[in-house]
C-alpha cells in the first residue's frame, strides 16, 4: 500500500485515538470465582485481565475489524481489512476495560480477625481472665470497644468464634490494603465488630461499633497474638452464607494500614 508520510501519520494518529474498548451492560460483573482468583493468584488483576482477553478474543477481533473498515472508509483506501491490520497492527489498541467491570462489581466483605494464642472464643469463658481468649483479645481492643457489646456479640455467638472486625471496599482497594499491611493496622471509629466462625458457619449480630478510633499491631506479644486481613469470600462459610447477604455491613470509612 502506498501512501504519503503524511497520510500514513494522519492514519497512525487516528487509529491511536480510537482504541478498541469493551463497554461492559451495568449487569456485567466479577464472578465469586474470578473474584476468588484475583485475591489468591500472585498475578492478581493481570492474570484476570489475560484470562478475559482469551474469552473475548472473537469479539475483540470484530471490534478490530470494524474499526480497520471505518479508518478505510475515513481515508478512502483502496485496501482490504485484512491487509490494512497488517500494516497498522502496531497502532490498533485494544482495551479489555477491567476497570468497567470492576466498577459494576459490589464491593467485598472484609474481615480483620483479630488471633490469639489461646486459640477462640469459648461459651464458658470470662472477660477477666486474661489467659483465655475472651480476655486476652479484650484487653487489646478496649481502647475501642465498650464492654457491655464486646459481651453482647460474644453471648449472641456461637462457641468457638474469632473477634472481628468488618467492613466493605472495591476489590483493588482491598487488594492495596493487603500489600501496605506490614506493621499495623488504623481501624476508624464506628467500624463494625463481633464474633464469627467461618468453620461452623455461625457469628454475632455485628451490631456493635467501635467508639473511637484503634491502631493494632500485625503482630503483638506472640506470633499467635495476630490480626489477619481476609476477604470474606475466601471462607469455608462466608457471611452470604450465614445471614443470607451482607447488606447490613458498612462500607469502609478510612481504614489504613503500614
Amino acid at each position: 500500500m502506498k501512501l504519503t508520510k503524511k497520510k500514513r501519520k494522519e492514519i497512525q494518529k487516528y487509529l491511536e485515538n480510537n482504541p478498541i474498548k469493551i463497554n461492559w451492560e451495568y449487569k456485567d460483573c466479577l464472578s465469586k470465582e474470578q473474584i476468588q482468583k484475583i485475591i489468591s493468584s500472585e498475578g492478581g488483576l493481570y492474570d484476570l485481565e489475560d484470562e478475559l482477553f482469551e474469552m473475548n478474543l472473537d469479539f475483540l477481533f470484530e471490534l478490530e475489524d470494524y474499526l480497520c473498515k471505518n479508518a478505510i472508509e475515513e481515508f478512502e483506501l483502496n485496501i482490504e481489512p485484512d491487509e490494512f491490520r497488517e500494516e497498522f497492527m502496531d497502532y490498533i489498541h485494544s482495551d479489555i476495560n477491567i476497570k468497567g467491570l470492576l466498577n459494576n462489581t459490589p464491593d467485598i466483605t472484609i474481615f480483620a480477625k483479630v488471633h490469639s494464642n489461646y486459640d477462640c472464643a469459648i461459651s464458658t469463658q470470662q472477660i477477666e481472665d486474661t489467659e483465655e481468649y475472651l480476655g486476652s483479645v479484650y484487653k487489646r481492643v478496649k481502647k475501642a470497644v465498650t464492654k457491655k457489646e464486646y459481651l453482647n456479640e460474644f453471648y449472641n455467638s456461637y462457641t468457638a468464634s474469632i473477634f472481628c472486625f468488618v467492613f466493605k471496599m472495591p476489590i483493588e482497594e482491598y487488594l492495596e490494603l493487603k500489600n501496605s499491611f506490614n506493621k499495623s493496622i488504623t481501624l476508624p471509629e464506628n467500624t463494625q465488630y463481633g464474633f464469627f466462625s467461618s468453620f461452623n458457619g455461625s457469628g454475632s449480630t455485628f451490631g456493635a461499633r467501635t467508639i473511637k478510633p484503634i491502631t493494632l499491631p500485625k503482630i503483638d506479644a506472640t506470633e499467635y497474638d495476630c490480626v489477619d486481613l481476609i476477604a470474606d469470600i475466601e471462607q469455608s462459610y462466608t457471611m452470604a452464607d450465614v445471614y443470607g447477604d451482607t447488606s447490613f455491613i458498612d462500607n469502609d470509612k478510612g481504614v489504613k494500614t503500614k
